[in-house]
């Protein structure tokens, strides 16, 4: 059996030790699909390591299934300083992800800083960083890069959506079903625990408790968010056993260098890695998708070192494909199909794509100094009375968010975006901001209502004409581009398991719970086909 390289946490290639099960491997190229320097064949490939494609490999590694794991960034394992993660606002190589088609900065298409701007973008350290962000004309989308995906960067909120919200939006799901069993898997999944009431008397969780009492008072329907954190370790932070980390606002974006936040790669992932039937490949960016010349799927991808060059192409041959990749699954299958690699996908594909509704208003009073530092997670959730806007505080670190209450709204939209392939052949955004005014509006009302019951307190909603957006959803929409179950239509053996599958929105919620309910759901159905 041929050795086959691994990655390890720093980047560097090791010789693997040849494992009963290992993939085969041959060094050969093959102009199917683009051309590879090796390749290799095994039963199931899963694309992504975020919420989806970690609890497929955990279900499928619980059912005997042996599946690799391609991820297009680094691993990022804990060390005991406090290090791993770039500590915000420092910009160095490690915080954002930086390729040809990535960067932090808004495109300047003409006008006199055009040259300037393409000279500065040019200058920057490429690196696999921890945030891969898009810029579209409508929208900078920011996501995880890294194992673990956007668990690695998430606030971690796992909230549900009220019922007359998620049936709104998934009219063809039982609710039922969903909330007795489905919501309660993801939240134990994903290490789901609820905000400690107690902690809202620490010093870094005024401004938590400030909009916890504003809420109560305003007589909106409210709770006590559960999130993707371990508790007794951020207990830790404020004893200082640990490094501090979410208590002064380090808990998302850049990371949380505390290991309070329970991210996939240190849980479901982790647990389907040490059944010895999944392998994970970290720093593996996949280019291409196309059907094998024999049966199932060839999955082309580069691999990378640290620094982003390529060091070789490996085509992956599998039976059958598993795609959870967020934001970069419909653009994927949106190339495939009209390329002709991947010809029987549904119409549909690249539609239904949304940015969760999400919208950003800063509250300032003078209850709470300009100087005191924000711990997270989120602890309240408020609803208006019909379920169709959630809002929290999402404290930012200073300098940023000095002396405000941030809040973070999210609604439910009428209008989506889409992605399209351009005459040049790029697969771009087709969206505006203004396609969730209505959303924002009802967001807007729900922080005002809280602020009135803050002293001398003045709300400015943030409108950027090109919004961050932290929460992309949708593009493969379930039941239209794919059957009830996540099967994409025209291509047996091809699955969408991750946000993609969501309408473009989650309902007036942050959309990790119900992207990791939503997958389970498909699973109870699907996973008979790769055991069968």
């Amino acid at each position: 059996m041929t050795d086959e390289p691994q990655e390890d946490p720093r980047g560097a290639s090791r010789a693997g030790t040849p494992t009963s099960g290992a993939p085969a491997v041959s060094a050969r190229s093959s102009p199917a699909g683009g051309r590879a320097d090796r390749e290799e064949r095994h039963d199931v490939v899963i694309v992504g390591s975020g919420v989806g494609g970690s609890i497929a490999a955990l279900r499928l590694a619980r059912a005997g299934i042996r599946a690799v794991v391609l991820e297009r960034g680094r691993r990022w394992p804990l060390d005991p300083a406090g290090t791993t993660f770039p500590a915000f606002p420092s910009l160095d190589r490690r915080l954002v992800w930086l390729d040809g088609e990535s960067s932090p900065f808004p495109p300047l298409r003409s006008g006199p800083w055009a040259r300037l701007f393409e000279a500065v973008e040019a200058a920057l350290p490429r690196s696999t960083g921890l945030l891969d962000v898009m810029t579209e004309e409508g929208a900078v989308i920011v996501c995880g890069a890294g194992v673990g995906g956007g668990t690695l960067v998430y606030g971690g909120v796992l909230a549900q959506p009220r019922p007359a919200a998620f049936r709104r939006v998934f009219p063809a799901l039982d609710h039922e079903e969903f909330d007795r069993v489905h919501y309660p898997r993801a939240r134990r999944r994903l290490g789901g625990a609820p905000f400690p009431r107690d902690l809202l008397d620490e010093p870094p969780y005024r401004a938590h408790r400030l909009f916890d009492r504003a809420v109560r008072a305003s007589g909106l329907p409210a709770e006590t968010i559960v999130s993707a954190f371990d508790f007794d370790a951020l207990r830790d932070e404020l004893g200082g056993a640990r490094p501090a980390a979410a208590i002064v606002g380090q808990y998302h974006f850049t990371g949380c260098n505390s290991g309070a936040r329970t991210s996939v790669d240190r849980t479901c992932l982790a647990e389907a890695e040490a059944t010895g039937r999944t392998r994970v490949r970290p720093l593996h960016r996949v280019t291409d998708l196309a059907l094998d010349r024999r049966h199932g799927y060839r999955v082309l991808a580069e691999h990378l070192a640290q620094d982003g060059t390529v060091r070789e192409r490996v085509a992956f041959h599998c039976d059958r494909l598993v795609l959870a990749a967020g934001v970069h699954t419909p653009r994927l299958l949106l190339a495939a199909r009209d390329s002709g690699a991947l010809p029987g996908l549904h119409p549909s594909i690249g539609e239904d794509w949304g940015a969760n509704g999400d919208h950003v208003a800063v509250v300032r009073t003078p209850a709470l100094s300009r100087d005191t530092v924000q711990g997270g997670p989120s602890a309240t959730l408020v609803h208006d009375a019909a379920g169709t806007v959630g809002v929290m505080h999402a404290p930012l670190t200073l300098p940023l968010g000095a002396g405000e209450v941030v809040c973070l709204g999210m609604g439910i939209s009428d209008r989506f975006g889409r992605w399209v392939r351009s005459a040049d052949g790029r697969i771009g955004l087709e969206w505006e901001a203004d396609r969730e005014a209505g959303a924002r509006a009802r967001v807007e009302d729900v922080v005002r209502r809280m602020a009135g019951h803050l002293p001398d307190a003045t709300v400015t909603p943030l409108n950027p004409s090109r919004p961050v957006v932290a929460h992309a959803v949708g593009g493969v929409r379930l039941g239209r581009a794919t059957d009830a179950h996540g099967r994409l239509h025209g291509h047996p053996g091809l699955y969408c398991l991750d946000g993609a599958l969501l309408p473009g929105t989650a309902g007036a919620v942050n959309p990790a719970l119900t992207i990791a309910a939503v997958v389970e759901h498909c699973l109870d159905h699907v996973l008979a086909d790769f055991t069968g």
